[in-house]
């Protein structure tokens, strides 16, 4: 029988594995960090990243991994993170409009065929759910 056991990449103490990755001393500050943002955010709902921040005492790049990841809602209008691009604000994806154009640009041109048939097969099976109504 092996321990699973690895270094906290925020502290560097060993812990054992788990699905989040972090330490408990760690997981808890994450947790706390997230219930301070939420906090806050249900109180003033049109605060900044920087402004969470500040108010807070969380770390602008954790603030970055919770808006990127969904953990802070998208209902929050003024919460962004930096394009991985060139570095400007974005609400979605990896990169800005404009950073996201220019690869697709670059990616080739656009559909030389503009006349395609496009064929649909649909089955005469019709599959219910267990909804009660």
């Amino acid at each position: 029988m092996s321990l699973l056991v690895d270094y906290c990449p925020k502290c560097g103490n060993v812990f054992q594995k788990n699905f989040r990755n972090l330490c408990a001393s760690c997981s808890s500050q994450a947790d706390n960090g997230l219930k301070l943002c939420l906090d806050r955010l249900w109180s003033y709902p049109k605060s900044t990243t920087e402004d969470l921040a500040q108010a807070t005492g969380v770390p602008l790049q954790e603030l970055y991994v919770l808006v990127k990841s969904g953990r802070l809602s998208s209902a929050y209008p003024n919460l962004t993170y930096p394009c991985e691009s060139c570095g400007t604000q974005t609400r979605s994806g990896r990169l800005c409009h404009s950073c996201s154009g220019v690869f697709r640009a670059a990616a080739g041109p656009a559909k030389a065929e503009t006349n395609r048939q496009v064929i649909i097969k649909t089955t005469a099976r019709v599959m219910y759910t267990s909804r009660n109504r």
